[in-house]
């Protein structure tokens, strides 16, 4: 991990978070001890975008009130084509597999 945060200039605590994050998702499998660390759990295949997004808790929300509630409530004119363009938007992150940003 130490390597990783190196490399990609992550605070390392930041990337502890998400590792530990993806671990109790079921992605990873950490090892302790001298040779320890994470290993893969599922096949990045099997691993959409929008399932790390899910298991690290990020929102892919492209404005704050699509998650949560909106100050104009039903008075909001964008409210539906916001939400359209975020469905869609969980629609191609969960169509995108790992292994996609490898090849």
């Amino acid at each position: 991990m130490r390597d990783v945060a190196e490399k990609e200039d992550i605070p390392f605590d930041y990337l502890e978070k998400i590792f530990s994050r993806l671990e109790k998702a079921g992605f990873l499998i950490s090892k302790r001890g001298v040779s320890g660390g994470y290993l893969l759990a599922t096949p990045l295949e099997k691993v959409s975008l929008q399932d790390v997004f899910d298991a690290v808790g990020e929102s892919v929300a492209i404005v704050n009130c699509i998650e949560s509630t909106c100050s104009k409530g039903s008075a909001c004119r964008a409210a539906k084509g916001w939400k359209k363009a975020n469905k869609d938007i969980k629609k191609t992150l969960s169509e995108i597999k790992l292994s996609d940003l490898l090849k």
